[in-house]
């Protein structure tokens, strides 16, 4: 008995992993790379950081140099303004000219002029999503790390406005995924978009005390059976 209870007070004290202190290895994006190394990344940095890296990936599918490009955004999304900006930029940077297709937008007071615009870039949210799905803990009670996962995806298509013909017409999908001390938590995330603050995944005690009633309800069932089978 003795022995067991070791073995088990063992196996709680011990990390989850190896790396359990340890960062992963962000997925590599050109954005990341204007980060310090000890640069705290909180999830609203990294949700722009993908969306950047997403929206260069779509401009570079406009040929040339000096086009009107126009942006239209297929749905609405709390992201569409953050994808907007990184588009705009992206745009800039490529030395093209962004325009706003508003059109779509028919509660606007304002009055819609048309875009004359050589290409247009189209796009639809999917996915944009923060979660925490591990909790590593120290006696199984104490948080030491989580893991974080942020994942973007968007379809896109760039339109040749005289033609017709796409240009590109993908989902471009992002993928962050890292490791962080428990005390970073509050440092990292934020309400100010619904993708940008998540809860940790259950864990620890919760889950051992859940665990412990669920299997002593089942062993007093199978006791109450093998006392009615034997009366």
């Amino acid at each position: 008995m003795r022995a067991c209870l070791a073995i088990v007070c063992l196996s709680l004290a011990l990390p989850m992993s190896a790396t359990a202190v340890e960062a992963v290895a962000p997925t590599a994006v050109p954005a990341f790379d204007v980060a310090a190394a000890d640069t705290i990344r909180t999830n609203l940095w990294v949700a722009q950081a993908l969306l950047t890296d997403i929206a260069r990936e779509a401009v570079a599918a406009v040929p040339g140099a000096g086009r009107r490009v126009a942006l239209r955004a297929r749905d609405t999304h709390e992201a569409g303004p953050l994808l907007e900006t990184a588009f705009y930029a992206a745009l800039i940077d490529a030395g093209h000219d962004a325009y706003l297709d508003e059109a779509a937008e028919e509660e606007d007071d304002r009055p819609i002029r048309p875009v004359s615009a050589d290409y247009e870039i189209r796009y639809l949210f999917e996915t944009c999503e923060l979660g925490y799905p591990a909790v590593g803990r120290k006696f199984g009670l104490w948080k030491q790390w989580l893991d974080r996962e942020v994942e973007i995806s968007v379809m896109v298509g760039v339109v040749e406005m005289d033609s017709g013909r796409l240009l590109l017409d993908d989902r471009l999908q992002r993928r962050f995924t890292d490791r962080l001390p428990a005390g970073y938590l509050d440092l990292v995330d934020a309400t100010t978009y619904g993708f940008t603050s998540a809860e940790p995944a259950a864990g620890g005690i919760q889950s051992i005390m859940e665990e412990l009633v669920v299997l002593g309800a089942l062993t007093g069932l199978v006791a109450i059976y093998f006392t009615n089978t034997g009366n």
